[in-house]
């Protein structure tokens, strides 16, 4: 993953989605890495959600925001990224 791939919102986005995922947080606060892996399982419909509460640009919580550090100090997602696409604006 390059800096240049994903956009700060959209890595913010995911944080926030890995930080909803078990032992996630738990284990960048002992270790200050990302698990290996981490399922993505029903993302998709947290992505949503998240969106709908949250915004396109969300501030993160400090466990979060822990999670986001992390994406970045090691440059990769292990569970997959969210994706913003903005519709075309109808004529």
């Amino acid at each position: 993953m390059s800096e240049h791939e994903y956009s700060h919102p959209e890595l913010k986005i995911t944080a926030i989605l890995y930080s909803g995922r078990p032992g996630v947080v738990d284990q960048v606060k002992r270790t200050g890495k990302l698990p290996k892996t981490i399922p993505n399982g029903g993302m998709e419909i947290a992505l949503r959600k998240t969106i709908e509460r949250r915004g396109l640009d969300p501030d993160l919580s400090m466990d979060e925001q822990l999670v986001y550090e992390a994406i970045l100090r090691e440059n990769r997602l292990p569970g997959g990224g969210a994706r913003l696409v903005r519709s075309p604006d109808p004529d």
